[in-house]
C-alpha cells in the first residue's frame, strides 16, 4: 500500500511539472533558473511513457517512469495495469542502462529522461 502511495506522489509530482512547462511555454515565458548549482546526485531528467501492454484493456494506463540525475543514474518505475491486478516494478539505472532486461517502453522513457543527442 505505500508503495502505489509512492509512485501515486512521484506521478502526481511529474503531472504537476508538465502542466507548469506547457503553461510557461504558453506564455511565452522561461521557467526560473536554478538559484544555485544543481548538485550531481539530485533529479534533473524525467521521461515518462503511457502504453497499453494488454489487448483487452481500454486504454494507457500502464506507464514506465524513468527518475534520473545528470550521470543517468537512479530508478526505472514501471506500472502495469490490467483489469484484475495492477503490478509496480522498479528497476535501478546507472549510467543511463539497467542491469536488468528493459522493456521498448522503459528503454522509451530512459531515452525521453536523457533528452536529445
Amino acid at each position: 500500500m505505500l508503495a502505489a502511495g509512492v509512485v501515486l506522489a512521484l506521478l502526481l509530482s511529474v503531472y504537476a511539472l508538465r502542466q507548469q512547462r506547457q503553461l510557461a511555454r504558453r506564455l511565452g515565458r522561461r521557467a526560473p533558473a536554478p538559484v544555485g548549482p544543481v548538485a550531481a546526485g539530485a533529479l534533473q531528467h524525467v521521461g515518462v511513457v503511457r502504453f497499453n501492454p494488454y489487448h483487452d484493456t481500454g486504454g494507457d494506463y500502464s506507464f514506465a517512469v524513468a527518475l534520473l540525475d545528470a550521470q543517468g543514474g537512479g530508478v526505472l518505475i514501471t506500472g502495469l495495469y490490467h483489469r484484475d491486478r495492477c503490478r509496480v516494478y522498479a528497476k535501478p539505472v546507472q549510467g543511463w542502462e539497467s542491469s536488468y532486461k528493459l522493456s521498448d517502453e522503459e528503454r522509451e522513457a530512459i531515452d525521453k529522461a536523457r533528452g536529445p543527442g
